[in-house]
């Protein structure tokens, strides 16, 4: 995000609210009218909206979209609501419209609104009806102005004309239905703008990540984009990026809030929801930033050979099954590579016990009580078979994601075992999780190269030769 040049502050004062005077920028009465309703903004929320409703020489806006993107927590909401209430009041707009992918948030926001006026004389004063029905929320203010709710869906607010739509938590809209019937309720009319408020959300987050792309790429001059967010290849912990993406840090979140956090969230919910960047998937199981951050492509198993792991794993849905091998390195980590994968549990059948043979591995894992389970007696025949079981399946989850986050695992970058782990979310089992295998998803090249490492781990450590030592 630019950063402003040559801004001319706004003159402080606190006039009464109906007399207030108009001034070139509408961001700037914005800013005023917080203060006046006891809202007032933090300086992030001050110079989004200062920005955020820059007008054209013409005196229409010029962001027709406002796109504000930062992490959970650090008041896009009241931000929004402020300027919604702005424009009922004082600007005189017809209807303002909030939605949310589930109705429930945006009542919530509507509710804040209603508490806000209620706080406050003048506007309470100029609130003339107020409608909470399920289905028919709105209220209505002395201006003729209103403000109603609905669901984000392909049926919401036809027939209206808006002055100003909110759209909360954009990243949730997985396709373009709703955004298509949404956005063409402010076509006609001149005035209008729609705030679209969201922190960072995954692949899925279509129409969050389009707009995004073309308001960066500049093919949408009307697309104004307001970004707080981290550097995408940070650590979890560093301070510096962690504060990019919180600019209410220090204002209305603490240090010690986030801490708790990145101590409890996955990874990639972290990132989204905190550090505020864009991820594979929310729910994912491998940090894939830090995974990425160990591949090794140059790197081989030569000097490894007589320490290799084996493991092997079969998809829930049998169409496909995969053999990884992993050894730890004189330096202490582990290096993992697939050794070999199948379309199908016949492929396998056929192809496995020959590449047993030739891979020569020191020890063979298994998830016995998997859908490989039926490969048991075959590799019960080979060289210190490993059952991993119940929690011993969790362990060697939980253990390549710990080594992935603290670089202590080496990989090729694989494209399978890429796209595996990508898609490997948690399942909670007992005090810990294991790859999720609902919904009959393919996260076999995961389980190999999991139980490859944590064989390779649990294997003794390699008796050094002995030194003789002379004096004289």
């Amino acid at each position: 995000m630019r950063k402003p040049t040559g801004l001319v502050q706004p003159r402080l004062f606190t006039p009464p609210l109906r007399t207030l005077t108009r001034r070139t920028s509408r961001g700037y009465e914005v800013v005023d009218f917080a203060g006046m309703i006891g809202e007032p903004l933090l300086p992030w929320q001050r110079w989004a909206a200062i920005h955020a409703m820059e007008l054209l020489p013409d005196g229409t806006y010029r962001f027709r979209v406002v796109l504000i993107i930062v992490a959970r927590q650090n008041g896009k909401s009241r931000l929004k609501r402020t300027v919604s209430l702005w424009r009922l009041y004082m600007d005189g707009a017809r209807l303002v419209l909030g939605v949310a992918q589930d109705v429930s948030l945006a009542r919530e926001q509507w509710n804040y609104c209603i508490d806000t006026i209620k706080g406050h004389p003048d506007l309470s004063a100029e609130l003339t009806q107020v409608r909470n029905v399920n289905g028919d929320e709105w209220f209505k203010v002395a201006s003729g102005g209103r403000y109603r709710i609905s669901a984000a869906n392909r049926d919401a607010g036809r027939g209206l004309s808006v002055n100003e739509l909110n759209i909360d938590e954009l990243r949730s809209q997985r396709n373009w239905a709703a955004w298509s019937s949404l956005s063409k309720l402010v076509m006609a009319v001149p005035d209008a703008q729609i705030w679209a408020m969201s922190n960072a959300g995954d692949d899925e987050s279509v129409v969050l990540n389009s707009l995004r792309e073309s308001a960066l790429a500049g093919r949408d001059p009307t697309i104004g984009i307001f970004e707080w967010s981290a550097p995408d290849d940070c650590e979890l912990d560093d301070l510096h990026a962690i504060r990019q993406a919180n600019p209410g840090l220090g204002h209305i979140i603490s240090l010690q809030a986030i801490s708790s956090a990145r101590a409890i969230d996955p990874p990639a919910v972290y990132r989204t929801e905190v550090l505020c960047q864009r991820v594979d998937q929310l729910q994912g199981a491998i940090d894939m930033i830090a995974w990425r951050d160990c591949k090794d492509p140059q790197g081989t198993m030569a000097g490894l050979r007589d320490r290799l792991a084996a493991c092997f794993d079969v998809a829930p849905d049998g169409k496909h099954a995969t053999l990884a091998v992993a050894a730890k390195m004189p330096d202490g980590r582990i290096r993992a590579e697939l050794a070999g994968a199948w379309a199908s549990v016949d492929e396998a059948f056929m192809a496995l016990p020959e590449l047993l043979d030739r891979v020569k591995a020191q020890s063979h894992g298994w998830f016995a009580t998997g859908p490989g389970a039926g490969f048991s007696p075959m590799l019960r025949q080979r060289k210190n078979p490993v059952e991993l079981t119940g929690m011993k399946a969790a362990e060697a989850c939980m253990g390549l994601a710990d080594l992935a986050q603290a670089r202590q695992v080496v990989h090729a970058g694989d494209v399978l075992l890429d796209a595996h782990l990508a898609a490997a979310q948690k399942l909670t089992v007992v005090d810990g999780w294991r790859f999720t295998r609902r919904g009959g998803g393919h996260v076999d090249a995961a389980y190999a190269a999991a139980g490859a490492v944590q064989v390779a781990r649990m294997m003794p450590e390699r008796k050094r030769a002995g030194v003789r030592i002379v004096r004289y």
